[in-house]
């Protein structure tokens, strides 16, 4: 991006002004089509954020009126790529059905994205920094000195560029100087193809309320900006997305913000559970729009045609930078590495037991070769995520470790390092007992050492009511169908919840990640 220019007002304008898409898709078809943006765009050294926000919206613009957008019914962007405070707008309330178009009352990237929607007739969904006045009524909290609040928000435009959905994020992970609403809410829109969509952002994928409140709703379709910091071994971004809509049954319209260098990737689009329609996780930042025909809910045999994408090496991926997730003081065992067809094991962590049944094949190695060695484990308590929040977790996992050394599992060979695929799993079983109630939420989770989850095809999934306990559990059972030697995580993961989200975030907008300003958007 060194060197790039601003284009003026009027190359802005008559992007506006190209021939307008027809609507795409009406109730009575089977499918709709969809596009989600993964997209970077550095902020260079002591550029102000006048001109960062223009070159970043002139940026959404071109992608909009782009040849390849022509399909698409809704298109999505992803977190906290547009602007930042100083270039802070109001947004109408959609209550009031106001489309911002030319209105000066609003900013450019509010106004010119509306008039973008209205031209190619688009819904478009984008994730802002925005301000609105302070106090809001039911908030006794404080009011900032500039009588501002200022919101992580999500801002929803129909084809004629009214803005018909605002949500703001409650669950903040960092986000210096981000405010809250007193309570979360429960937002989504319908269109005039058939689809109501709930949306939320990033972080509160990891929480209760307000995502899985929306599923509850029946809300059967969602869009996800984000810009994940994937931790492995359960938490990287596609990872998590594809987990999250297979446990739902919903369609997943996820886009990712692309900066791997800080650990920041991942898009996709999720039909449930049949799985990933097209996903990607890249070692390089990239600005990209990946479109695809989404199967309604209510067409259950509508046809999908999975769209795959070129994946990085593992050691092209070893360029995104990684979190650790805190796994030293789970139970496990070694996995012997010796080949064996029928080996059983359980792992209890307290009065959580997991059963493994594995058949695998592990190949000579020659001395001082770098290769994979697994741990089975189970877990059942608390954890941190990064400070911000605490949650409880419970699963049942075999993971990666890269040497002996308990501190080497789920770090993964360098980009210069080589090292053999030593072991192949030439299938998994893995069953265990997880509670039945609204504060559990139970996802399948796998991920290769491309960072990029198997396809459903190869995985089966089942849950089935316990008997004769106290307090209602479910028998989960998941399986490895296909035999794989670049296995790195195949995991029953749950989250449980307390009664109300615990985010780390002050609500008030006080103390915040690193991690995320480094960034500098």
């Amino acid at each position: 991006m060194r060197g790039r220019t601003v284009k003026p007002l009027f190359c802005i304008l008559l992007a506006l002004f190209v021939a307008p898409s027809k609507q795409i898709s009406n109730p009575d078809d089977p499918h709709y089509w969809a596009g989600v943006v993964e997209f970077s765009s550095d902020r260079l050294s002591g550029e102000p954020e006048e001109r960062s926000s223009a070159f970043r919206l002139t940026e959404y613009l071109r992608i909009i009126n782009s040849a390849e957008a022509d399909p698409t019914d809704v298109i999505v962007f992803p977190e906290s790529t547009l602007n930042d405070h100083a270039t802070a707008s109001f947004v109408p309330d959609p209550n009031d059905r106001i489309a911002p178009c030319n209105n000066l009352q609003y900013e450019p990237v509010v106004r010119d994205i509306s008039c973008a929607a209205r031209n190619r007739k688009k819904y478009i969904l984008i994730n802002l920094t925005e301000k609105a006045h302070c106090p809001m009524q039911y908030d006794t909290r404080p009011c900032s000195s500039d009588g501002l609040y200022h919101f992580n928000t999500n801002v929803a435009f129909d084809r004629e560029g009214v803005v018909v959905s605002r949500y703001r994020k409650f669950n903040l992970f960092g986000e210096k100087g981000t405010n809250t609403t007193v309570y979360p809410e429960s937002v989504s829109f319908e269109t005039d193809f058939g689809v109501r969509f709930g949306h939320f952002i990033c972080f509160d994928m990891m929480f209760n309320v307000p995502a899985l409140d929306l599923v509850e709703l029946g809300i059967t379709d969602f869009i996800f900006p984000t810009m994940w910091f994937s931790e492995l071994p359960f938490l990287t971004a596609v990872q998590i997305q594809q987990g999250w809509a297979y446990s739902n049954n919903v369609n997943l319209l996820a886009a990712g913000a692309s900066f791997p260098g800080v650990g920041s990737t991942g898009t996709g689009i999720y039909a449930g559970r049949r799985g990933a329609i097209t996903s990607v996780m890249t070692y390089n930042p990239e600005t990209k729009l990946y479109v695809a025909q989404v199967p309604k809910v209510q067409f259950p045999n509508a046809a999908i045609t999975k769209i795959p994408q070129a994946k990085g090496t593992p050691s092209q991926m070893a360029k995104l930078l990684l979190k650790r997730d805190q796994i030293d003081q789970y139970a496990t065992k070694d996995l012997p590495m010796v080949s064996n067809n029928q080996l059983e094991e359980r792992v209890c962590y307290g009065s959580h037991c997991c059963n493994f049944t594995l058949n695998y094949t592990v190949k000579t190695i020659v001395q001082n070769t770098n290769y994979y060695r697994y741990k089975l484990a189970a877990y059942d308590s608390n954890r941190t995520f990064d400070g911000f929040a605490d949650g409880l977790i419970t699963t049942c996992a075999i993971f990666a470790c890269s040497s002996p050394d308990y501190s080497d599992c789920s770090r993964r060979f360098g980009e210069t390092e080589t090292y053999d695929e030593a072991v192949t799993f030439n299938s998994i079983k893995i069953v265990a007992k997880f509670a039945d109630n609204r504060d559990t939420f139970v996802v399948p989770n796998n991920v290769d050492t491309s960072i990029i989850p198997f396809d459903v095809t190869e995985t089966e999934y089942s849950v089935v009511p316990s008997v004769g306990d106290a307090k209602p559990h479910n028998i989960i059972t998941y399986q490895l169908t296909n035999p794989h030697s670049d296995l790195f995580t195949f995991a029953i993961w749950a989250r449980k919840f307390d009664s109300y989200p615990i985010s780390g975030a002050n609500r008030l907008g006080s103390g915040f990640a690193d991690s995320v300003h480094k960034l500098e958007l």
